[in-house]
């Protein structure tokens, strides 16, 4: 955790999206000893969300929850809450609705959200989006569902219609594909490297050159150290989970399982 000392001294460093992210988390906090309720944000982005985490230990708040509207959802709120309430999913101000259209039209993720913006809806109201074949599900700010609901008749050219049954959610979990490595260790530019079968060398290029990031943060120090379970993101070469539980090869390297995202 960052001294006073060091957070003023990086402030001047900070990127758009983590000043931001730091004021919200302060006013959620602010609001919410205000209220004595839950209070939430708009949706944000996993970068957001990493950004916001960092946030509420900074400011050792611990009643705090993401959710997305399901287990899978990438785009959430956040909630700061006081500590004798257990939020319930009405506290999150999500609406899920779901539309129809015919099977064989081409509408995609892009198209629904273009829909909606269309619409003068602002992103950040907007959560997941899941399209499967005739159907479809989005999460949208409770306040304007029922605006949605009476202006949303077209995506793209295709007609549409509410429907009470949408996409099936459990689709949307992530696909992965896994393999086993060893690693002599587990700093992040040799498991970089394993990800994204890249030499020593062009590892280390690709984390001090920033594109490299650790559950959605960049980092660009080599020698951090990783822990199980950790998400790595190389530009270029994609999205990677790792891990491990200590055990050591008869070569005495950590054995490894890494997940790529496809």
């Amino acid at each position: 955790m960052w001294s006073s000392s060091d957070r003023t001294a990086s402030i001047s460093d900070m990127t758009d999206e983590q000043k931001n992210a730091d004021v919200l988390v302060r006013e959620l906090i602010r609001l919410q000893e205000k209220r004595y309720n839950v209070c939430v944000s708009d949706f944000l982005n996993e970068g957001q969300q990493a950004y916001a985490a960092k946030e509420l230990e900074q400011q050792g708040c611990r009643c705090h929850m993401f959710f997305g509207g399901f287990e899978n959802a990438e785009r959430r709120v956040l909630a700061v809450y006081p500590e004798y309430i257990i939020p319930q999913n009405d506290d999150f101000g999500i609406t899920e609705l779901h539309i129809r259209y015919r099977k064989n039209a081409e509408i995609s993720h892009r198209d629904i959200l273009g829909a909606l913006m269309g619409l003068g809806i602002r992103r950040e109201k907007i959560g997941d989006i899941v399209v499967q074949s005739g159907r479809a599900t989005f999460f949208i700010k409770t306040e304007l569902a029922q605006y949605v609901s009476s202006q949303l008749e077209k995506v793209g050219r295709e007609g549409v219609e509410f429907s009470e049954i949408g996409a099936d959610l459990t689709a949307a979990a992530p696909k992965l594909l896994t393999r086993g490595v060893t690693a002599s260790s587990l700093r992040l530019d040799v498991l970089v490297g394993e990800c994204a079968n890249l030499s020593r060398s062009k590892a280390q290029a690709a984390v001090r050159g920033g594109l490299v990031y650790v559950n959605s943060l960049p980092v660009d120090k080599c020698d951090v150290k990783l822990s199980s379970g950790d998400k790595i993101s190389v530009r270029g070469s994609g999205k990677f989970i790792v891990e491990f539980d200590g055990e050591l090869s008869k070569k005495g390297k950590y054995k490894i399982t890494i997940s790529k995202y496809l």
